[in-house]
């Protein structure tokens, strides 16, 4: 039998060759700023293993542990006291999607957060890598927007089963709550967002919420591929990827209203995985491994489809003996990801 490590190996060697090039448009201190907002409320949605996540309050006012700053210290976050807990999503056993739903009335922003890998059926499903045929939630609504000639069907598209497995169990209450609070608040944006199994479902409840008519910015970190190159095309063209990335070289400057991007950190090799499964969206790389990374250390590159593997899994071949599994580097995306811990 092939061990892991051969496998990751083969895989470097593989890959290795692709080269990348991406247009040069700067991370500005408003794009950091969002990406740490957003990694942060990202991260405490693993409170809710722990039943401190609580619905009707704000996060300053026993909304979200007192012990994490982002919640109650109004000099990291200043919009804490703004900020509603609208709905908490709590899987049962044998689903997937614990996550929240929260409304910052400071920044003007409906927040759908996704927890990561935490319970025995979170990593069962992350192991789920075969492929399977992909039908959305929201059936009627695509197939009256393929009717009205407004959307192609995804034809021939598949996606990672343990993932699908999400849109099994995801109860449409979510998206009863999304359509609620956007009614009441229009003007605000909706920005979709969670860490490693938490983006892949964060991807998949984007698509849902486009499918219903809206613009969701998707925002995900660490990010396993999860689409065949079918249904990686049709979610580029559902979240009209090519013409912001043209926007944004158009303006020199990344427009971070609506679409789909992914946060990919160096020497993290989950968003490089499973192998004959493609990312969509535009990719944001963080180059620096240690915490902080700063404005600096960020890189766009944007429609990302060729390159495989990241530069720091060949940078750091010697590193890979002696820790194969990456875990830091899947962890540190601006703060250290890690449980229900202080931000």
């Amino acid at each position: 039998m092939i061990s892991t490590n051969f496998f990751i190996l083969y895989l470097l060697i593989a890959f290795a060759p692709f080269v990348h090039c991406s247009p040069k448009l700067a991370i500005t201190p408003y794009i950091h700023e969002r990406l740490v907002y957003f990694i942060k409320a990202s991260a405490i949605s693993s409170c809710i293993s722990d039943n401190l996540l609580f619905p009707n309050k704000a996060l300053n006012d026993g909304g979200c542990p007192p012990h994490i700053k982002f919640c109650t210290d109004e000099k990291i976050n200043p919009t804490a006291s703004r900020t509603m807990i609208e709905l908490v999503l709590s899987a049962e056993k044998g689903e997937l999607g614990s996550g929240y739903v929260a409304v910052d009335h400071g920044k003007n922003v409906v927040i759908l957060a996704f927890r990561g890998s935490t319970t025995k059926q979170d990593w069962f499903s992350d192991f789920e890598i075969y492929p399977v045929e992909y039908t959305p939630l929201c059936v009627n609504e695509y197939r009256k927007l393929i009717e009205e000639g407004k959307l192609r069907e995804c034809k021939g598209c598949k996606m990672h089963r343990g993932f699908l497995r999400f849109t099994e169990t995801l109860g449409m209450d979510v998206f009863k709550k999304m359509e609620s609070i956007l009614e009441s608040y229009p003007d605000y944006r909706i920005v979709v967002t969670g860490h490693s199994l938490g983006a892949a479902l964060a991807s998949l409840a984007g698509i849902e919420l486009r499918l219903r008519g809206f613009d969701p910015l998707v925002l995900t970190y660490a990010t396993p591929k999860i689409f065949n190159s079918e249904m990686r095309q049709w979610v580029d063209e559902l979240f009209e990827t090519e013409a912001i990335e043209k926007d944004s070289i158009s303006k020199k400057e990344i427009q971070f209203r609506k679409g789909y991007f992914r946060v990919v950190h160096n020497g993290d090799y989950i968003p490089m995985v499973p192998p004959f499964y493609h990312p969509a969206g535009l990719e944001i790389y963080i180059n620096k491994i240690g915490i902080p990374q700063n404005a600096e250390d960020v890189e766009y590159r944007g429609r990302n489809n060729k390159m495989a593997l990241n530069d720091g899994f060949r940078d750091g071949m010697s590193g890979l003996v002696e820790d194969w599994l990456h875990v830091y580097e899947h962890r540190a995306y601006f703060i250290d990801v890690f449980g229900c811990s202080g931000l």
